[in-house]
């Protein structure tokens, strides 16, 4: 994603809409303007739900690369 103010806020209120809730977030700055990678974990959620929200955030201008789902199972 671009490093500028409100784009996190942009990607809860993805998860939020879609009624996915975030477990942690990773996301290394850099200098404001300049692309950096952001991780999320949520709590356990459905397919339907996530694919909505990844959707959503795909969507917008500030996310430069598709989104990746990898699922991280109960042990």
């Amino acid at each position: 994603v671009v490093d500028r103010p409100g784009v996190i806020a942009d990607i809860a209120a993805a998860l939020r809409d879609a009624g996915v809730s975030l477990a942690s977030m990773l996301q290394r700055g850099r200098a404001p303007g300049e692309t950096v990678p952001v991780v999320l974990v949520t709590h356990e959620t459905n397919e339907a739900a996530m694919r909505a929200a990844l959707d959503h955030i795909q969507r917008s201008d500030a996310v430069l690369e598709s989104p990746a789902l990898i699922r991280i199972e109960p042990a």
